[in-house]
């Protein structure tokens, strides 16, 4: 009833991924289906792609309301008339949610359709699905479902629009002191609105945004004969090469937005990724084939697929940054040790380098080293020794001659 009263009408399917995604078929969810048909609370809303359409009626909407936290945005309750349209945009984004919660990403309270994004200026953005969901893997997503039905300038300009809302300023937010955290990696962020409406992402950047790109349908003329199988896997493989092709498209206009910024660090290759919007992209067809917790997802910008988390994680960001620095850091003592150690003096007596306390100690006297200084105050403590015995043996000889000369007298 949860998922039926947030996201309207779905099959079977969809609410096997959003409320029972453990299960290993969706057998439970229809006999609970048909126990809600039995209480008045829920009907069957026609059929689509082979399978029953579900929605909730007034009795079940209003009792399904009453379980979730106020304020919780809900949908409208189905209009039972012949007239009652099918939108598969919808279906497509209840399935893409139920792929989400089924790999383990968010779960149907935490999944919100129709999400504004005001922008002063542009026309407000809604995300056909937002993902808030503090402290999991992947914290906050913002899902854009495309049937094929909108250019690829539309599509990248989207992604322009949520950049303008992630770079609108925090109410109250000093302008100033705004301008010059964008110097200060994650610091830019304290002073962004964005801040104040979703988690933090866990890595550097605004929050991301997914495509979730769909072949449009087209319906069949009257008297067209069905696909055969091998068609309809042939007709599959074009269109899934037609909508990669149009992934590519959208990649490369939409590059101002996602690419990360070089850092002003001589022999430094990691990116800055605080000012970036992360964009990851994927098919209905491939999470159908495969879900969301495999390697469908593409990051704009690299290469080849990846996991959800690992698209959105950041390698060549912060983390390689750190390791770069301290390279450099380490290359640099390194340099100046050599330059050091080659412009080192050396004893002027044995032609053996000083160390480094002799050669702190030369600064002020002559350029010799411990060993020769050790050797000149021995032979200097040994020749005043030598004089020392000679004067005492001459004074000696002097009392003796002095007394033999008294008893003499």
């Amino acid at each position: 009833m949860v998922a039926l009263v947030l996201f309207q009408r779905a099959t079977g399917r969809e609410l096997w991924h959003l409320a029972l995604p453990g299960q290993a078929s969706d057998k439970a969810t229809r006999d609970a289906l048909l126990d809600l048909q039995d209480a008045g609370k829920a009907r069957p809303d026609g059929w689509a792609r082979g399978r029953k359409f579900w929605c909730l009626t007034k009795v079940g909407h209003k009792e399904a309301a009453r379980l979730l936290p106020p304020g919780t945005k809900l949908s409208a309750v189905r209009e039972q008339a012949p007239s009652a349209g099918y939108d598969e945009h919808a279906l497509d984004v209840a399935a893409t949610a139920g792929h989400l919660t089924r790999a383990g990403h968010g779960s149907p309270l935490t999944l919100t359709t129709e999400v504004r994004h005001p922008v002063p200026g542009r026309t407000a953005r809604y995300a056909d699905l937002v993902l808030r969901d503090p402290g999991a893997d992947v914290p906050v997503l913002l899902v854009e479902v495309d049937r094929d039905n909108e250019t690829v300038g539309q599509l990248v300009e989207k992604l322009s629009t949520y950049t303008a809302w992630c770079e609108r300023l925090a109410k109250g937010a000093d302008k100033i002191r705004a301008k010059a955290a964008r110097h200060q990696g994650a610091a830019v962020h304290d002073h962004r609105h964005w801040r104040t409406v979703y988690p933090p992402t866990g890595h550097e950047g605004y929050p991301p945004v997914a495509l979730v790109l769909v072949p449009g349908r087209k319906r069949d003329r009257p008297g067209t004969r069905p696909l055969t199988p091998e068609q309809q896997a042939a007709k599959a493989e074009r269109d899934h090469q037609r909508l990669l092709r149009r992934l590519d498209a959208v990649e490369d206009g939409s590059a101002a937005y996602w690419s990360p910024r070089p850092y002003p660090f001589a022999g430094v290759t990691a990116g800055n990724y605080h000012l970036a919007l992360p964009v990851v992209a994927t098919t209905l067809h491939m999470l159908d084939a495969h879900g969301a917790d495999a390697a469908v997802w593409r990051r704009f910008g690299r290469d080849g697929w990846h996991t959800l988390t690992g698209a959105l994680d950041n390698p060549d960001g912060d983390r390689l940054l750190a390791v770069e620095r301290r390279a450099a850091a380490a290359a640099r003592r390194a340099r100046e040790q050599a330059e050091r150690e080659a412009s080192r003096p050396v004893c002027t007596r044995c032609e053996a380098k000083l160390t480094d306390a002799e050669w702190d100690r030369a600064r002020w006297g002559e350029l010799v080293c411990s060993s020769c200084q050790q050797e000149e105050a021995d032979r200097k403590r040994a020749q005043r020794a030598a004089a020392d015995a000679e004067t005492a043996a001459a004074e000696a000889a002097s009392a003796k001659n002095a007394g033999s000369w008294w008893r003499r007298s």
